[in-house]
């Protein structure tokens, strides 16, 4: 049996992996409105700082010298990805006009009217029952609120599906990564998962449950079940 390291590697990766279920388990099981709206919100958070994650975890894969590394470091997530490709992989570059890369090209600008705030209109609509219910424009490719203030489980849901997908795209499709590698790359690089047959980050039925029912595709890294 292998000694195990006295120091070992997390990546950002991993934590906004999880905060993002977790949050977004918590929405669905709150039994008050306001609360699951928040913890929905909570749970977008972390799934759009997952692509500028991954994209720079890439590009320091790369080990480049600082001062072109500095200037890459300045490029969109999107950009990043392609500079991977293109740095990794001959005659390879990141497809624009498909479906994942859509989705998170619609994320992102999703992402900056939540961090560059602007006044949105709402209309509202009476209910049978005398109340009014808000309702704002839905995105075209990803199906979520147009309003931030507006995101719920639903929108929670669909953002994780869209970034998920471009990852398995970009790895699967376009790197032909196995998930050996992507699991080392994108969780950790210790020793202890750097071996030949690969390593798990494992996680409550609950956790696998809930990603299944979402249809969350987790199909290029390994995860395992408790």
């Amino acid at each position: 049996m292998s000694e195990h390291p006295n120091v070992t590697y997390d990546r950002p990766f991993r934590t906004l992996f999880e905060d993002g279920v977790h949050l977004l388990i918590a929405s669905e099981n709150s039994q008050d409105n306001d609360e699951s709206n928040s913890l929905a919100r909570g749970s977008i958070a972390c799934t759009m700082m997952l692509p500028e994650v991954v994209a720079n975890i890439c590009i320091e894969s790369l080990h480049l010298d600082a001062t072109i590394f500095n200037e890459i470091d300045k490029l969109a997530p999107l950009a990043k990805f392609d500079y991977y490709l293109r740095s990794s992989f001959r005659e390879r570059k990141l497809p624009s006009g498909v479906l994942p890369v859509q989705k998170l090209q619609e994320l992102k600008r999703l992402r900056d009217t939540f961090v560059h705030p602007k006044r949105y209109q709402v209309a509202w609509k009476p209910s049978e029952d005398g109340t009014y219910t808000g309702e704002s424009k839905r995105t075209q490719f990803l199906h979520m609120s147009a309003n931030p203030t507006m995101w719920h489980s639903g929108d929670a849901v669909n953002a994780m599906q869209g970034v998920h997908d471009f990852l398995s795209f970009f790895f699967k499709d376009i790197c032909k990564m196995s998930k050996c590698k992507a699991t080392n790359l994108l969780f950790s690089d210790d020793v202890l998962l750097g071996n030949s047959e690969g390593g798990f980050f494992y996680y409550r039925r609950t956790f696998h449950t809930a990603l299944k029912r979402w249809n969350i595709n987790t199909s290029y890294f390994r995860i395992g079940v408790l």
